[in-house]
């Protein structure tokens, strides 16, 4: 059962990683991860709010129900990732890639990416309200359902999606 008041510490994480393929109700926030190999992991349950991540491999990367928000996420691979009822929110993500990844029923509301790939993946019924997004990258996605209400766009690419299915306005609100 997850536990707020009990956070696990970075050195204890390392030995659960090296350990177990799979990992719940961990409160992993506040901590900074760089370079470490999360492929092919599950998490369930966790929170790395207002953790930082760089240069991180989170390809084949199995979550459900974690909490990213307010996390700097930067030049990380997600690539062929399943990620679901998950939240972002606030985040920093920058130069990072969730190429072919399921993506579902995600929150990324207010977050700002910059250089970010989603290509190939499925975002059905995600969030991507009063973001920033510049150089961000939605070719050939499923966006059925999903919602870009308020957002910034500079540099945004949406060729070959299902833009109808999704719904969007503008960004000029937000400042």
């Amino acid at each position: 059962m997850f536990n707020f008041d009990k956070k696990t510490e970075y050195e204890d994480f390392l030995e659960l990683l090296k350990k177990s393929d799979s990992l719940n109700s961990l409160n992993l926030s506040g901590l900074e991860f760089e370079g470490l190999d999360f492929s092919k992991k599950s998490f369930t349950g966790c929170t790395f709010s207002n953790s930082k991540f760089k240069n991180c491999n989170c390809s084949n990367l199995h979550l459900r129900m974690c909490f990213f928000d307010f996390c700097e996420i930067d030049s990380c691979n997600f690539q062929n990732s399943d990620i679901q009822f998950s939240s972002f929110g606030g985040a920093k993500i920058i130069r990072t890639d969730f190429k072919n990844s399921e993506l579902l029923q995600n929150n990324f509301n207010g977050i700002r990416a910059e250089d970010v790939s989603y290509n190939d993946s499925d975002l059905y019924s995600s969030r991507f309200m009063f973001s920033f997004l510049k150089n961000v990258y939605f070719q050939n996605c499923n966006l059925k359902k999903t919602l870009f209400l308020y957002s910034k766009e500079d540099g945004v690419s949406y060729k070959s999606s299902n833009t109808r299915e999704a719904v969007f306005t503008e960004g000029d609100e937000f400042v």
